[in-house]
């Protein structure tokens, strides 16, 4: 074969192989020139030796030379002087020759090899080849495997300067120039067809899919103590991500089947993957195997909910959408749409419109949940109490602070609805992905239970009813799913007991929780570190405030001391006050002292049976009801003019 000819094949091989001259021309040990002249036919008499190194890097098998003798070639290209592969089993060839080596060597060799001319530190080795306790040789043993590694790797090189396992301070380095790692080749091509795939995706899927065939299996697949080391976990992501791309591109490419064949290494090594498993799932469909693709659908999300308790990903459930409007051209081989099987690349609550079928709805809420009751008015005091709830947000300035529960609790008609409500409309701007709001009723008869409101939590949340759980269970991981990683204020009123307000709390830090009761919840406080703030009376000077902002100020001065007398028979309780205040107000002609004469006659039993809905209420824990004597002053109350808060 003429030496153009020759020139021109090995230049269509570098190209298929995704390599620069630059990189045929340092891994064959060659200057750039002599690849230049070598593709171009302009070397009359080329080195054989030359010739074989770069047929070697850039794959490509060069053709018998006849007669060739000693010095005039060689029938076949020679291997590299040392190969080392990782991509499967860890694997060293020396002259074309496997190399067998005893596992400590493997694993050292394959922490170094992993990391080529980085340094190793001492620690870092010892750690992965005693992982239990090193001995108290381990460094003596360090510097026996690093020379017999050098035995195996640096017979060709002949002398020390050229080691390919060099001594630094702390550690040792694989110096891989002049060693094929087929590592470096994956990237290599990798990088190529990134640079490729906005002029020449065609060209680019073919780079993609021969550096993933190049794989042989897992990464270090037989050397398994070195899988979770971070430098491999880091290699072990990279070819994740590059199967993604090269099936995003596939399926933007409309070619669906080979989107399939590079996925299925990583989605098998990678079962709980998502964005793996969403395009596997996107890819069989388009391939004409949607019921597979429902069956993979069906099997991770079992396996989610077995191995991690949650549900799948918006992005798997898009794809599953997708799969289910697929159209029956799209699922049947016909060619389809461009784009169609593309997965949505935009953010997770923005859906993704790519000229084909629709994609799946996200996980959307048409607005921000803002479900908190109006704030109550008039509103004083509670300084103290407003405090104490403030101090729940200071320990959220960090990932690994607790979640923030208050707890307000105190008797009946103390307020504590209107201090929760007041303060969480004071604080919107600390929970800017929503405030969700649950009446629970339990100091009634029939508490809510909490399926009911975490059903109503997940709509609020834009789960539609074909997707909500089958059970409480299933419904708090999903609930607590979609709040990870969030910031939400959920205002649970009006709680029964510990376990109601338990299965409705989020998981992670970012979240606050403010619950009121009659009862102080002390299960919260033991198992989940709640901080409890107890509501009472109102001082007498909040009080006497609080019939100002009800009656006016001018109102209240002209009787100071029947309104002290008026707020004393009431309790000093908010609610109460408030009720008889407005019943006052509703008539100007009733003097605060005929008001005071009132509420005095209506402490006996004749009172307590006219205000039956007052009387008949019972504390939490079921026992006999002991009302303040100044709760009866509800008796001057219309029903419309009582608090829409509980208790």
């Amino acid at each position: 074969m003429s030496e153009g000819r020759e020139g021109e094949e090995l230049r269509a091989a570098r190209i298929r192989a995704g390599l620069t001259q630059e990189e045929a021309a340092r891994r064959a040990g060659i200057s750039v020139r002599t690849v230049r002249h070598i593709e171009r036919g302009q070397v009359r008499n080329p080195r054989h030796a030359s010739l074989d190194r770069l047929a070697g890097v850039v794959g490509y098998r060069r053709p018998a030379v006849p007669g060739a003798g000693r010095d005039g070639g060689r029938t076949t290209p020679p291997p590299a002087a040392c190969e080392i592969r990782l991509l499967g089993p860890l694997t060293v060839l020396r002259a074309g020759k496997r190399v067998a080596m005893p596992l400590k060597l493997r694993a050292l060799l394959g922490l170094l090899a992993v990391q080529p001319d980085q340094v190793v530190r001492h620690d870092e080795m010892a750690d992965v080849l005693w992982p239990d306790q090193p001995p108290l040789s381990h460094a003596n043993l360090l510097h026996t495997y690093a020379a017999r590694l050098r035995r195996v790797l640096d017979e060709d090189t002949g002398s020390a300067a050229g080691r390919r396992i060099r001594t630094v301070r702390g550690g040792y380095v694989l110096d891989s120039d002049g060693v094929r790692l087929d590592l470096r080749e994956f990237d290599e091509r990798v990088s190529h067809a990134r640079q490729t795939a906005a002029t020449a995706p065609a060209e680019a899927l073919e780079l993609y899919g021969g550096a993933l065939r190049s794989r042989q299996g897992r990464l270090l697949e037989d050397v398994s103590h070195l899988w979770q080391h971070p430098a491999v976990v880091r290699v072990a992501q990279r070819h994740v991500d590059v199967a993604i791309d090269c099936a995003d591109l596939a399926l933007r490419l409309n070619r669906p089947a080979s989107a399939v064949e590079h996925l299925a290494a990583a989605a098998h090594e990678e079962p709980l993957h998502e964005s793996l498993q969403a395009r596997m799932m996107l890819a069989l469909a388009g391939s004409g195997r949607r019921a597979a693709a429902l069956q993979l659908f069906a099997e991770l999300r079992v396996r989610l909910r077995r191995e991690l308790g949650v549900e799948p990903s918006q992005e798997v459930w898009r794809a599953r959408h997708t799969i289910l409007t697929m159209d029956a051209g799209a699922s049947s081989g016909e060619p389809p749409v461009p784009g169609a099987f593309l997965p949505p690349s935009g953010a997770p609550d923005t859906p993704v419109n790519h000229d084909g079928p629709p994609a799946a709805e996200p996980l959307r809420v048409i607005a921000t949940p803002a479900q908190l009751p109006p704030p109550p008015q008039p509103f004083v005091g509670r300084g103290e109490q407003l405090d104490a709830l403030d101090a729940l947000l200071r320990p959220r300035g960090t990932d690994t602070a607790p979640m923030g529960i208050g707890i307000v609790h105190g008797p009946p008609e103390t307020g504590k609805s209107a201090l929760a409500v007041r303060w969480a409309h004071g604080h919107h701007a600390d929970f800017p992905d929503g405030q969700l709001y649950a009446d629970l009723r339990g100091s009634g008869s029939a508490p809510v239970p909490p399926g009911t409101v975490l059903a109503r939590f997940l709509h609020s949340l834009g789960v539609r009813d074909a997707w909500l759980p089958d059970t409480t269970e299933e419904a708090q991981v999903l609930f607590r799913s979609m709040v990870a990683g969030r910031r939400f204020l959920l205002l649970l009123d009006d709680a029964a007991d510990p376990a109601q307000v338990r299965a409705l709390l989020p998981g992670t830090p970012g979240n606050l929780v403010l619950v009121t009761s009659r009862a102080p919840l002390t299960g919260l406080v033991t198992r989940e570190g709640a901080t409890r703030v107890r509501v009472g009376p109102l001082l007498p000077g909040e009080s006497f405030a609080l019939l100002e902002a009800c009656l006016g100020t001018h109102r209240v001065a002209a009787e100071p001391a029947e309104a002290g007398e008026f707020a004393a028979l009431c309790g000093h309780l908010p609610l109460a006050v408030r009720k008889a205040a407005a019943r006052v107000a509703a008539s100007q002609q009733v003097s605060l002292r005929v008001a005071v004469d009132q509420l005095a006659r209506a402490r006996g039993e004749t009172a307590r049976r006219l205000f039956r809905d007052d009387s008949e209420q019972t504390p939490a824990d079921g026992g006999k009801a002991r009302r303040a004597p100044g709760t009866q002053a509800a008796a001057l109350a219309d029903t419309d003019a009582d608090s829409v808060f509980p208790g």
